[in-house]
C-alpha cells in the first residue's frame, strides 16, 4: 500500500527540500506498517535493504552483547530514520529496533531509493549529514558515560525529553531498566537519582509522567 507522501515526508528533514516530482517518485516506493508496544520492528542480523522512517510513536535501538546483555543505544522519535546500514554496504543490521508504544513506520525500498538518490545528490548529502550527526551524538554519549556523573546524564535526558515534547511534562516511554541502560548505570542507581531529583524539587514524577519543576537546577547539573 502506498503511503500518502504528505504524511510520511512532512516532518522528515532529509526529504523536506525535495521538489514535487521527486516527492512523487519516492511516494511510490513507500509502504507503511503499524506496530504495538513491544513489537520488533527490525531484528539484528536482518539484511533487508530498506530505509525505515518513524511516522509517529517511539522505538528503541538496542544491541545485545556477547554475554547476552541488552544495551539501549538511542530512542527514535517521529521523523527519524534507521536501517541505513544495509543501504550503503552488505553488512547485516547491527541492532534490534523495538516499538516503545503504538508506532507507525514508513519503509522505503532500498534499491529503488538509491536509484532516486543518484539523481538527487542534495538528498544524499542531507542523509549523510544526519548520519554524521548521529555518529557525533553516539560519541558524545560514550564520552558522557565516562566523564559525567549519573545525575548529569539524567538531568540531560530529562531536559532533552521535555524539549522534544515541547512541554514541561512528558511521559517516560522507556522502562527504568532501559533508561538505566541508556544512561549507562544500574536500575538501582537510577531509582535513587530520580528519588533525589524529586526530593530536591527538580521534578515531580507520578507513574510514567515527569514534570519539570526547576529548570535552572537541572541545567546547573550539566
Amino acid at each position: 500500500m502506498n503511503c500518502q507522501k504528505q504524511y510520511c515526508f512532512s516532518k522528515v528533514p532529509i526529504f523536506q527540500h525535495l521538489k514535487a516530482h521527486e516527492m512523487e517518485e519516492i511516494s511510490h516506493i513507500i509502504t507503511h506498517h503499524h506496530f504495538d508496544k513491544g513489537d520488533i520492528i527490525l531484528l539484528a542480523g536482518d539484511r533487508k535493504k530498506k530505509l525505515f522512517i518513524v511516522r509517529y510513536g517511539r522505538a528503541k535501538v538496542s544491541h545485545i552483547s556477547t554475554d547476552g546483555r541488552e544495551y539501549v543505544m538511542r530512542v527514535l522519535e517521529a521523523g527519524e530514520f534507521f536501517g541505513d546500514v544495509t543501504l550503503f554496504n552488505n553488512e547485516p543490521q547491527k541492532s534490534t529496533v523495538e516499538a516503545l508504544e503504538k508506532t507507525e513506520i514508513c519503509s522505503l525500498d532500498g534499491e529503488e531509493l538509491m536509484k532516486i538518490l543518484a539523481g538527487t545528490p542534495v538528498t544524499l548529502f542531507h542523509m549523510l549529514a544526519q548520519l554524521s550527526s548521529r555518529l557525533e551524538e553516539t560519541e558524545n554519549q560514550l564520552s558522557e558515560a565516562v566523564s559525567k556523573e549519573v545525575s548529569e546524564r539524567l538531568a540531560a535526558f530529562v531536559l532533552k525529553s521535555a524539549a522534544t515534547a515541547g512541554s514541561d511534562t512528558f511521559l517516560l516511554t522507556l522502562t527504568k531498566k532501559d533508561l538505566a541502560s541508556l544512561l549507562n548505570t544500574t536500575r538501582e542507581t537510577l531509582s535513587r537519582r530520580l528519588s533525589a531529583f524529586q526530593k530536591e524539587g527538580y521534578i515531580e514524577m507520578t507513574g510514567k509522567r515527569i514534570i519539570i519543576k526547576n529548570y535552572d537546577a537541572l541545567e546547573n547539573l550539566l
